[in-house]
């Protein structure tokens, strides 16, 4: 009879009580055991996938899920401990004790509870019960000990995990890993390097000014990037150009990840912090949940009802891919139905820029609206459009394509477009000029292109009285 108890409480402790949650530095996940599977360890990386190793025999899985990676402190951390592996090798023993002890207690209740229960209606000493129900919960920790000494803990073969198999999106895991060390040197050389570049385009523009300045002082100035795909590097040069050219707001048209997971939202949770107002449209690779965790942070999501910052007023079409978690790009037709279910209020509004992210939907509104920015295409351009009156500015992408770019460097430079508004003939702020800041993606060289609004602009029409600015 207490042989039996035991086995079902720790079935019971083991399935539905072992979760347990630890921080490791910088990283914060949760262990389970889950009985009745093979002996192997999975690793789980929402929403990118998983990664399995044979580490010991069954019954029992070992589950690791990583919910969250406190980047600035993994930066440090990084700086702090020379030999990282043997660190966190180190750590996950003595949480592997703290794991194996807090189970130990959970099967001992389990067994002890689970014996009283089936016993509550015998009429017995309390004494007697009582000590069966320790025998009970000993039994059940002995078991424990017994199936977890022989299955998992004894022998734990860690080398396991220099042949993991992968599923999800990290199928593309091992050319991830061989890469990794490269990027963070990467990263740590590009850091250095934009601090310089930001303050040598700062002083070209100055020099631009000069020789052709803008109609008036004291303009608004915008900063316009897109398509950050998860780049670390470009956080650090936003930053930089954002204070080196006096930037008063940030437009981000989207895919600032790639998966749209939390994690990938912590990499930019400095945008949000900015001292200037950060405005986000959503893109294909952006989902609900990130999207979301970006506002809690204080970023100010783009819509169809258009945003005060700054004197303008700031209109979004999303990706409507942005509203599920597939990062597919969406058919030709869908993007244009978008655009048009939405044409009757933002031409009333009449935004003095609308933000999209596929630049496709700006079709239904040329020479209706006078400035158009967008992304996704990984190619920066300026149109300037004689035929419409309508401006379309393409930002190119500012992370250079993230971890794509590895793969493809010179396809991929960092693109951003500085632009600078001065109020217009009608009173409300017209675009005077524009510039494209071009970076390899190692910075061999960089330029800084400055494109001139000719156009005469679109016919002044009754609009939307400007209101209180919103506070970013």
């Amino acid at each position: 009879m207490l042989l039996l108890v035991a086995l079902a409480a720790l079935c019971l402790a083991t399935g539905l009580f072992s979760e347990t949650p630890f921080k490791i530095k910088a990283f914060e996940f949760t262990a389970s055991l889950v009985p009745f599977r093979h002996g192997e360890t999975v690793i789980l990386i929402p929403p990118l996938g998983k990664l399995r190793a044979a580490t010991h025999w069954g019954p029992f899985m070992l589950k690791i899920t990583l919910n969250r990676v406190d980047l600035e402190m993994l930066s440090s951390t990084l700086q702090e401990i020379p030999d990282l592996s043997a660190f966190l090798l180190g750590q996950f023993r003595e949480q592997a004790l703290y794991f194996s002890l807090r189970l130990a207690t959970v099967t001992f209740l389990s067994g002890a509870a689970l014996l009283l229960l089936i016993r509550a209606r015998e009429k017995r000493p309390y004494p007697l019960l009582l000590g069966e129900a320790l025998k009970s919960g000993l039994l059940t920790v002995l078991l424990l000990m017994l199936l977890l000494g022989s299955t998992l803990l004894y022998p734990y073969r860690i080398s396991a995990f220099s042949n993991p198999r992968f599923e999800g999106a990290l199928v593309a895991a091992p050319w991830i890993i061989e890469l990794s060390g490269q990027l963070l040197d990467t990263v740590n050389t590009l850091t250095e390097q934009f601090e310089t570049i930001a303050v040598n385009l700062e002083e070209i523009s100055s020099r631009m000014e000069q020789l052709q300045p803008a109609p008036e002082k004291g303009e608004t100035r915008v900063l316009h990037v897109s398509d950050i795909h998860n780049n670390p590097a470009t956080l650090d040069l936003i930053e930089k150009i954002a204070d080196s050219f006096q930037i008063d707001l940030i437009i981000d048209t989207g895919d600032l990840t790639d998966y749209g997971s939390n994690l990938e939202v912590e990499l930019a949770a400095r945008l949000a912090a900015l001292p200037q107002p950060y405005l986000f449209l959503p893109g294909n690779h952006d989902t609900p949940q990130s999207v979301d965790l970006l506002r809690r942070q204080g970023a100010l999501i783009l819509d169809k009802e258009p945003l005060i910052v700054g004197g303008l007023r700031i209109a979004g079409l999303p990706d409507p891919s942005s509203a599920n978690a597939t990062a597919q790009i969406a058919e030709d037709s869908l993007l244009r139905e978008r655009s048009r279910e939405a044409a009757a209020l933002l031409e009333a509004e009449r935004p003095d820029i609308l933000a999209l992210h596929n630049p496709l939907m700006a079709e239904p509104f040329l020479g209706k609206l006078p400035l158009f920015l967008c992304g996704h295409t990984h190619r920066a351009s300026l149109n300037f459009d004689e035929s419409s009156g309508s401006i379309v500015i393409n930002a190119g992408t500012s992370g250079a394509a993230g971890m794509r770019g590895l793969l493809a460097p010179q396809e991929n430079p960092y693109s951003m477009v500085v632009l600078y508004f001065n109020p217009g003939a009608d009173g409300r702020p017209r675009l005077t000029c524009a510039d494209l800041i071009t970076i390899e993606h190692f910075p061999d060289s960089f330029s800084l292109q400055r494109y001139y609004n000719h156009l005469p602009g679109l016919p002044l029409q009754e609009g939307t009285p400007l209101k209180e600015d919103l506070e970013g």
